[in-house]
């Protein structure tokens, strides 16, 4: 899956607990952000050339588990290991449902036990347009939940519906916004 999908996988499960936790907003960044890091093995493979890492080193759960207890370390949070854990799972889990799959405990079971994977081609064009709805959806889901929160509207009333839309609207333009500066920050670092 393309990396602006991971990143919005990461914002809606950071928005999900964010409207039902009470997680900060700066968790929900965080997620968005950790939700790519299991594809720096992609780097390996194609940025740094250190041959055929992709799906490999970052996709399994050992290595959610070292990123996220660094975090732990460095910040003393249990919130930031959880974000840093859901975040990197989404990927994790998105990429679980494309044909290529992942090896969950690899390098044990390797393309045998473990190792999940679905019916999305991303090389497809139909299923390329599929996930650039999915991610626009979970955007403009994303958006919603982290509007919503502490507002109650009336949906008996037709002008609420309107209400919702344009807070829809409002909140997929402020999380598409998210995720081009997650974007842009990990095409900065060169990762």
């Amino acid at each position: 899956m393309k990396l602006e999908t991971h990143i919005a996988f990461g914002l809606f499960i950071g928005s999900l607990m964010y409207y039902f936790f009470g997680f900060g907003a700066n968790l929900i960044l965080l997620m968005g952000f950790a939700a790519f890091i299991p594809d720096i093995d992609w780097a390996m493979q194609f940025k740094w050339g250190m041959g055929n890492r992709h799906r490999t080193f970052g996709h399994n759960i050992w290595f959610v588990l070292i990123v996220s207890l660094i975090g732990f370390y460095l910040t003393r949070s249990l919130l930031v290991f959880i974000s840093i854990v859901l975040g990197m799972l989404t990927h994790l889990i998105a990429d679980s449902f494309t044909v290529t799959g992942v090896s969950w405990l690899y390098p044990y079971g390797y393309e045998k036990k473990f190792y999940f994977k679905g019916k999305l081609n991303m090389s497809d064009p139909s299923e390329t347009k599929f996930e650039r709805y999915l991610t626009i959806a979970l955007l403009t889901f994303s958006g919603l939940l982290f509007l919503m929160k502490g507002v109650a509207l009336d949906l008996t009333s037709p002008q609420n519906y309107i209400a919702l839309i344009i807070i829809a609207y409002v909140g997929y333009r402020i999380f598409k916004n998210f995720s081009k500066i997650i974007k842009s920050f990990i095409r900065k670092a060169k990762i």
